[in-house]
């Protein structure tokens, strides 16, 4: 039924729901599992502004920052490869708006099916970004499961 599964996860615990879902029916359908990790674009505005910052302090203020979302996301890969070495899933990580990014990933991936958490009724910490359907429907150009 369905070749490639593409799961949007950061880690949270809707994100999760939508790992252990997709996870099955790659199983199932014996299609490639795909990760995606976005890096919302909004984190570049992370400058830590106050009056003793000089450009140098900002760019060493944004590596950390870069670094620390490397460690965030590659722990989530860990995590899943872990969990589900059966399936050898692949990881891509992209950066930009949410809705973009995933759009993008799925046409790269060449995805059957996408794979998304449900809203969670309250955000894990850390996790502010959300989904827009009105902005993401209209292009997806497969199917989409959210799992609850």
């Amino acid at each position: 039924m369905f070749r490639n599964i593409l799961v949007a996860s950061h880690g949270s615990p809707g994100a999760r729901q939508a790992e252990s879902m997709a996870a099955s029916l790659a199983r199932e359908c014996g299609a490639a599992l795909t990760v995606l990790s976005i890096v919302n674009i909004d984190w570049n505005v992370m400058t830590g502004d106050d009056w003793l910052n000089s450009s140098a302090t900002r760019n060493h203020f944004a590596n950390y920052v870069e670094g620390e979302i490397q460690r965030e996301v590659a722990a989530v890969w860990e995590r899943i490869q872990e969990e589900h070495p059966d399936l050898s899933p692949h990881f891509v990580r992209k950066v930009g708006e949410l809705e973009d990014a995933l759009v993008d990933a799925a046409a790269e991936a060449g995805a059957d099916l996408i794979v998304v958490g449900a809203r969670q009724k309250t955000r894990a910490p850390g996790f502010k970004a959300r989904l827009k359907g009105k902005k993401l429907h209209p292009r997806l150009a497969c199917p989409l499961l959210v799992a609850p």
